[in-house]
């Protein structure tokens, strides 16, 4: 270990501190309406969660606190008074749903100190109304924006959720085996990949809040499906939900929209009389320890052509079901998406076990030049809609994010225009965020950031000539943050493609865009170095919503360049198409043009000797890649992609390695094999950064996480070590117990310092 000056010491210890101040403003997570009293249109109530990080006891806190905001009918002022909890109420848990009539709240712990018991507590504004527990039920709850959230039955006595089922199997010197499967204790089984491992058995649990149980709907079919994003249908008589279909592998799902799905009817009625009816045959018969009783189970698009569909949601008259998804095989694992609906008629699924005949694509794909460049979102929200045919989602809009209304009549898009924060001259561009709408009152909360404004929550009423927003909840960022904030602004660019684009979209597609963020501090006789921020993906996107990360490397004294290469999301479904089979040609180049762009026409204050760059998985795949080029100085990568051949092996999405590398499948119905032949190995090979080692020569860092599924550590391992064989500067980070997106409390805390420290030394 190399001893540090005095100097060096004290620039790590005010480094550490400022990053210390801006890891203190809490990060919202949610914001829902809550319990509104229906007598009195003149208040509205809502709870909004953010985190933030204790960093002393290395753990991520959540606290709830209630908004209540007050209409004065009296005032001619538009503006309602926002009444706040006193204090915020620390989480014991981030797990909450609410029901929908507002007036119950579900929150789920997990025992740490028992395996697999949870605790279900429901309470409505004033009381417990009671807890339940479940234990050796189910293993982990999946709660998230893959497998979806709790769904509350419409009459509020049963909530269905996702788990991942437990295996009923033992080992061979088990005295009391009963029913289970001896000797299959330790079969391998696939499971979902990054952030889901050993998750291998997603199903379908209820919580019956009456009879104060948890049980599974079985036998459910888990050797062909995996379940997720439940919804109830609108007489509660039945289960909607997505199934995926993982043939004889499971891939990694995590940001993974195109594996292959369907969406299925279960007829939830029938499962919980024949259920009802073994409970009384066991009274008679303890032996029957198991419902035989099959499932009765509706592929509702049996015809999907191999394609993948998610979040499900039904019209406020029942009549349809909307959904996202493409009706076709799709290989790029993010692209853009078509909204979908069937016409809803549960007499015909339930008796006849019949699919709907009717299924309508109501919005298709977009592309580069459309004035909407399509439907870019994980999902919509869980209750879209504003009124009886028109829903809002928000979507990636290029380089933001923008709040949409949809009518599934009209077919008319509109994206929803806020107003602005501030009175008059420049602002920065802004990112929204939609969080929950409330559909008696027609109003909707969202989140607003940009990059210098940590996100803040507004009550907006759709009903109102301009869209008026009611600031409900603000963070307090310190005088130093606040400081740091005015210290650059943020410009969108529009930039002209070096090497064109191929054909079929050379005419098509000649530019894309870079976001700027110019440190105010960087003047012509006093230049700053520049940092390129480059997104993974490589079908991803970076934007102009606040990124605590972002900001720190700015306060320390650099400006940024964050380039939406070609194949990024949010500029069309051509935009994204382009890439595949030239990654590390097309995405390179771009990021050579971004730099020699914003040089040459946009900042001309910065210093050309003082250029870094830093990107993860593709990010990193990109950083690596430009440490070729004389003009890049340092190079940053956390766990990044460096050689495709073998990480097509290890990886839980070898099918990327092989589409992104441009070889593709003949056979939609095919899968990629398992081991790469010669040939493609060899055109692996040539687009990875390993192909060109001999030519890297500037100092790198690398962060990786030993948990990582997505892109090995054996990845960024291999690149250490060859530039460590050429006598390259070079330094390894490894975090413990960390996947793909470095986000442990360890990896955060020390990852961007030890980045400040590499770039204080290899870039100033």
């Amino acid at each position: 270990m190399e001893s540090l000056s005095e100097q060096e010491i004290k620039y790590r210890e005010d480094t550490t501190k400022v990053y210390r101040e801006l890891l203190s403003i809490p990060t919202v997570n949610n914001a829902f309406f809550t319990n509104n009293d229906e007598s009195n249109e003149n208040q509205t109530s809502a709870s909004i969660i953010v985190s933030q990080i204790d960093i002393t006891n290395k753990k991520t806190k959540f606290y709830m606190s209630q908004k209540t905001i007050l209409k004065d009918s009296s005032s001619s002022s538009k503006k309602n008074q926002v009444i706040s909890s006193a204090i915020q109420q620390e989480l014991a848990t981030s797990i909450i749903s609410v029901s929908p009539s507002h007036k119950k709240v579900l929150t789920i712990k997990e025992n740490p100190s028992t395996e697999f018991e949870f605790s279900f507590d429901i309470t409505d504004g004033s009381h417990l109304i009671t807890s339940i527990t479940s234990k050796d039920i189910h293993k982990k709850i999946l709660n998230d924006e893959w497998f979806g959230s709790f769904s509350w039955s419409p009459c509020e006595k049963y909530v269905a959720f996702i788990a991942d089922s437990k295996l009923n199997v033992t080992g061979f010197f088990d005295k009391e085996p009963k029913d289970k499967a001896i000797g299959d204790q330790f079969v391998f089984r696939d499971d979902w990949g990054e952030t889901y491992s050993p998750v291998a058995n997603p199903s379908i649990f209820i919580l019956d809040i009456e009879k104060e149980v948890v049980f599974p709907v079985e036998p459910f079919p888990s050797e062909k499906i995996s379940a997720g994003q439940v919804i109830w249908t609108p007489n509660g008589e039945g289960l909607v939900y997505v199934g995926w279909n993982f043939g004889k592998r499971k891939l990694g799902i995590r940001a993974c929209f195109n594996r292959s799905s369907s969406l299925y009817h279960l007829n939830f009625k029938e499962f919980i009389n024949a259920r009802n009816q073994w409970k009384e045959n066991q009274k008679l018969d303890p032996k029957q320890t198991k419902l035989t009783t099959p499932l009765q189970i509706v592929n509702l698009i049996p015809n999907g052509n191999n394609g993948c569909y998610r979040s499900p949601r039904f019209t406020p008259d029942s009549s349809k079901l909307i959904f996202l998804g493409f009706n076709e095989r799709i290989y790029a694992h993010d692209t853009c998406s078509k909204i979908f609906s069937l016409n809803w008629s549960s007499n015909n699924i339930t008796q006849q076990q019949q699919p709907p005949q009717s299924f309508e694509t109501l919005l298709d794909y977009k592309n580069f030049n459309d004035s909407f460049p399509g439907v870019f979102c994980q999902s919509l929200p869980e209750r879209p809609f504003i009124d009886e045919k028109t829903f809002l989602f928000s979507t990636i809009i290029r380089s933001t994010e923008m709040i949409v209304s949809f009518n599934y009549e009209s077919k008319e898009l509109k994206i929803i225009k806020i107003p602005s924060s501030t009175d008059g001259g420049d602002e920065e561009p802004k990112l929204y965020v939609l969080y929950d709408i409330d559909f008696k009152s027609k109003k909707y909360l969202i989140g607003e950031s940009s990059v210098n404004q940590p996100t803040k929550v507004y009550l907006v009423d759709y009903l109102g000539s301009d869209k008026e927003k009611q600031l409900i909840y603000s963070p307090k960022p310190s005088e130093q943050c606040n400081s740091i904030f005015k210290s650059f602004n943020a410009t969108i660019h529009n930039v002209p493609v070096s090497k064109p684009t191929p054909q079929p979209y050379t005419e098509s597609i000649k530019s894309f865009e870079l976001i700027y963020l110019k440190n105010k501090n960087s003047t012509q006789s006093s230049p700053l170095g520049c940092l390129v921020f480059i997104h993974g993906g490589p079908h991803s996107n970076l934007d102009v919503g606040y990124v605590s990360t972002i900001t720190y490397l700015l306060s320390l004294g650099y400006n940024i360049i964050i380039p939406n290469y070609r194949g990024s999301t949010g500029y069309g479904k051509d935009f994204v198409d382009c890439l595949p089979g030239y990654i590390g040609d097309l995405d390179v180049d771009d990021c050579v043009q971004a730099i020699n762009y914003t040089l040459d026409k946009i900042d001309n204050t910065i210093d050309r000797n003082k250029i870094g760059v830093i990107g993860g998985s593709h990010g990193g795949f990109l950083s690596a890649h430009l440490s070729r080029f004389p003009i890049v100085k340092t190079s940053i990568m956390r766990n990044p992609v460096i050689d495709i051949p073998s990480m097509s092996t290890l990886s839980d999405i070898p099918d990327w390695c092989f589409f992104e590398a441009g070889i593709n499948l003949s056979d939609p119905t095919s899968q990629y094999h398992t081991l790469p032949s010669m040939e493609e190995i060899e055109k692996m090979r040539k687009c990875s950064p390993s192909f060109h080692i001999e030519n890297i020569k500037i100092p790198s860092l690398l962060a990786l996480g030993d948990s990582d599924l997505r892109v090995p550590p054996s990845q960024g391992l291999l690149y250490y070590r060859m530039l460590r064989e050429r006598d390259v500067p070079t330094k390894c980070l490894m975090y413990p117990k960390t996947g793909h997106s470095l986000d442990s409390i360890d990896a955060r805390l020390d990852q961007w310092v030890n980045i400040s420290l590499w770039l204080k030394k290899y870039l100033n």
